[in-house]
């Protein structure tokens, strides 16, 4: 039987780690070539070299427009084309809003948000020739964004209200565009937060219903949602979790 993604290229941002490296591995076995990107050079090269020779690691800050030109400049290369864009690079600081520190709140903002936009403007030239998918990753903390991470929240949000344009704005050539929100999910994503602030907002979250334990899902899970849109794209949005 002919892997499902034979002959097609992607590319995952975020893709070191969590939903990112899951999606990516979930691709490759699917039969497709995969530029891997993210920040962290050593788990970006070790995620890559555990894919073999499908794999392309590129490291990149998705929040630098110079380093995304460079990034796609380098994939470009490589593939010659592009058949599928990840938006899923993101990146929470556990915070309130009226203690965020300014470096805080512009990591938020250009990794989420702007990261997203920096890719799709290098990619669409490149999914254009190939009736492309872009794929944008989004968070349930959307429709209920918790306490200290409101930040990350609007950021979503704003993710969200972009793909809902770009649906119009794309539609003419040829790209279509699909939204993933996912629940609370197993990834590294707390790795940088406070552990004992950590512990206290997680008791908070779980006593005012925003965390069941029992709805965290696996990066595996969301990347099985993503690959599925990718080979069949019959609805704009899927929810995990």
């Amino acid at each position: 039987m002919k892997a499902p993604l034979a002959g097609r290229v992607a590319l995952v941002t975020g893709a070191s780690s969590g939903i990112g490296r899951a999606t990516a591995e979930a691709f490759v076995r699917a039969g497709a070539h995969v530029a891997l990107l993210a920040r962290r050079v050593e788990p970006l090269e070790a995620a890559a070299a555990a894919l073999g020779e499908q794999a392309l690691p590129v490291a990149a800050d998705v929040g630098d427009p110079v380093s995304v030109r460079r990034a796609f400049e380098v994939v470009s290369a490589r593939f010659g084309h592009l058949d599928v864009l990840v938006n899923n690079a993101a990146v929470g600081r556990l915070d309130a809003v009226a203690q965020a520190s300014d470096e805080d709140l512009r990591l938020q903002v250009e990794t989420n948000f702007l990261g997203a936009v920096h890719c799709i403007r290098c990619a669409t030239p490149l999914l254009e020739s190939r009736r492309g998918l872009i794929v944008n990753v989004s968070s349930d903390s959307v429709a209920r964004p918790y306490p200290g991470l409101v930040v990350y929240a609007a950021t979503k949000g704003a993710l969200e209200v972009l793909t809902l344009g770009l649906r119009r704005e794309l539609r003419d050539r040829g790209i279509r565009v699909g939204l993933v929100r996912a629940g609370p999910t197993a990834t590294e994503f707390a790795r940088e937060w406070d552990p004992e602030r950590a512990r206290g907002a997680f008791a908070r979250w779980r006593a005012e219903g925003d965390l069941d334990p029992e709805r965290v899902v696996s990066p595996e899970l969301v990347a099985s949602a993503i690959l599925a849109w990718v080979c069949e794209p019959t609805s704009d949005l899927v929810e995990v979790g």
